[in-house]
């Protein structure tokens, strides 16, 4: 119960941290952080809270991913890559036009740089155990069966307690 209390304190703090400087938009950082500047402020509009709040939390999930995948923890590097494609997806709904195609290139250019370090030791190779199995399976399908004596001499002749109906 108080983790929860720490996050809510956690939260409307950062719904009133004070507006920050987006900046002109200007160098390699400007051209990649103005985008989604102006995209969580024009989200921040149809919220109930400060696009300073949501820029903030932005780059607080964009950290823990980087150290949290630095570290090993596979929640992390999920977090890692949703917020690399989210910041993607920004980044090409804001830039302007006639720029929007080498914004999203360099901030995917700057991802793949952080993503060395936030993905380090992640192997996509499959895991091959060439060990024999401890056991031995013999499948082996048994059939008992009790066959009843044949009736009659075997010639076609049907027993005398059969009813005259059943033949």
């Amino acid at each position: 119960d108080t983790a929860c209390d720490v996050a809510s304190a956690a939260l409307k703090g950062l719904s009133a941290a004070p507006a920050t400087s987006g900046g002109d938009g200007s160098g390699l950082w400007g051209t990649v952080d103005h985008p989604v500047r102006i995209f969580l402020a024009d989200q921040a509009a149809h919220l109930t809270v400060a696009p300073a709040a949501l820029y903030t939390f932005w780059q607080l999930t964009g950290l823990l991913g980087l150290v949290g995948g630095f570290l090993g923890n596979a929640g992390a590097r999920i977090a890692w890559v949703l917020f690399g494609v989210g910041t993607l997806a920004m980044i090409w709904s804001t830039a302007p036009v006639g720029g929007r195609a080498a914004a999203t290139g360099l901030a995917a250019l700057m991802w793949a740089l952080a993503s060395v370090f936030a993905l380090r030791g992640l192997s996509l190779r499959p895991i091959v155990h060439n060990h024999p199995p401890q056991y031995q399976f013999s499948p082996a399908l048994h059939i008992h069966a009790t066959l009843p004596a044949p009736a009659g001499d075997g010639f076609g002749d049907e027993p005398d307690n059969v009813h005259p109906l059943q033949r």
